[in-house]
């Protein structure tokens, strides 16, 4: 059990290893858990790049980056008591803030003991004069991400560090390698409606493959970006015949979203991501709180999230 400070993508990372499993965490990449390795059959359960070129193609779609605030802000904009945000247009043609502003940060170790597969990092905003001009909080983001027998255990704090309430959304891009025999079984309740943007429009409606996902499905060829409620059972597990693998994804009750994407449906990858608010819920402000998930962190306060990545062998 250890954990060995690594080259990986031209970039330092750690490798946290016992002996079922080796995780790999980029903290230069915005503290990207990039790869998870079942040791038992050598087989990638995340989507992660083989080279740095192929990482720069698209780098959302390898790992878990972190998403903070998670998907997208209508216009760029949102209020939030009696303070108006302004976020970076990154996303002109739909006209959004997309995916937040520490996936691509560099983030500090704070603790890395070579005899614990235990790995501790630290984000905080004070040192990001381009997060501030977003978001003007004082906030840190400490993450801990630990190996245990046949699970992989992703811990994140959020602390508020002023004097006044913080908005606070986050989600993982977690993406993973889902070829076509591959299946994904997860409980979903209603399913938000979209408009052109990829933005709610405030209605629910009910999800016509709900039995189908809970049941096990293969979603080969099938192109999906979707949204929807998660039920009080918030674990997705998805299904590698051909590896004899059952991978378990869980997430503590601060998460109340996930959302499906599957790109074209042809590229052998699913990201299932948790949020604890919905997209763009800062705008949402018609609907209640815990239908949206939107939520704040008291000054001085702190909010953790919890996820597990667990495998098991048929």
């Amino acid at each position: 059990m250890s954990v060995k400070r690594i080259q990986f993508l031209d970039e330092t990372a750690y490798a946290i290893e016992n002996e079922e499993l080796k995780a790999i965490v980029l903290p230069s990449q915005g503290c990207n858990l990039i790869s998870i390795l079942d040791k038992k059959t050598n087989t990638e359960i995340l989507r992660t790049p083989k080279t740095r070129a192929e990482y720069e193609m698209r780098r959302m779609v390898f790992g878990t980056p972190v998403l903070f605030p998670p998907n997208r802000i209508e216009d760029a904009v949102f209020d939030y008591n009696g303070r108006k945000y302004e976020l970076a247009m990154n996303r002109p043609k739909e006209n959004v803030h997309i995916h937040g502003f520490v996936h691509d940060k560099e983030w500090h170790v704070l603790d890395s003991d070579p005899n614990h597969p235990r790995l501790k990092t630290q984000l905080r905003s004070v040192e990001h004069p381009d997060i501030l001009n977003q978001f003007p909080h004082d906030f840190t983001i400490t993450m801990t991400i630990e190996a245990a027998g046949n699970e992989v255990k992703q811990t994140t704090e959020i602390t508020n560090n002023g004097d006044s309430p913080m908005p606070c959304g986050i989600g993982y891009h977690t993406t993973f390698q889902f070829p076509r025999e591959a299946k994904l079984f997860i409980d979903v309740k209603e399913k938000w409606l979209l408009n052109e943007r990829h933005l709610p429009t405030g209605e629910l409606e009910s999800a016509a493959n709900k039995k189908d996902l809970s049941e096990g499905t293969s979603l080969s060829g099938v192109a999906m970006d979707d949204v929807f409620l998660m039920t009080e059972n918030r674990t997705a597990a998805i299904e590698l015949p051909g590896q004899g693998i059952k991978m378990f994804y869980s997430l503590s009750d601060g998460f109340t979203q996930w959302v499906l994407f599957t790109a074209s449906g042809k590229e052998n990858l699913l990201a299932v991501e948790p949020y604890s608010w919905v997209t763009n819920a800062p705008n949402l402000k018609e609907l209640p709180r815990d239908l949206t998930g939107l939520d704040d962190i008291k000054p001085k306060g702190k909010k953790e999230y919890i996820s597990r990545f667990k495998i098991e062998h048929n």
